[in-house]
């Protein structure tokens, strides 16, 4: 072996801990962050699911709503218009209310 090869012994015990340590911290972080990414996704897709059935719960006639979300409807006439509004409930809670007006058209010649 050549005199170079022998004098090198590599990382020490207290740098490789530290590196161990280091890994440890930024994984740790790193997961925390995902998991947080996560939880905010589906919050927004829950929020998004929200409108889009309280929009669709203000026709004239809607279809059923899935397993654990709730509803109250409360439907008025108005002279020809038809005035629907729906209160819709999260299975976790979160509620939004829409309301829509139904009129008839008028054909003008």
């Amino acid at each position: 072996m050549s005199a170079s090869l022998k004098h090198e012994q590599g990382f020490s015990l207290p740098e490789a801990l530290l590196s161990i340590v280091l890994l440890v911290m930024v994984v740790g972080a790193l997961a925390g962050y995902q998991k947080s990414l996560a939880v905010g996704a589906a919050g927004l897709q829950q929020y998004r699911q929200l409108w889009r059935y309280a929009c669709e719960q203000t026709l004239m006639q809607s279809d059923a709503l899935p397993e654990g979300w709730r509803q109250t409807r409360v439907q008025t006439s108005r002279q020809s218009c038809v005035s629907i509004t729906v209160t819709i409930a999260t299975p976790t809670g979160r509620q939004g209310q829409m309301s829509r007006l139904h009129c008839p058209r008028i054909h003008q010649d």
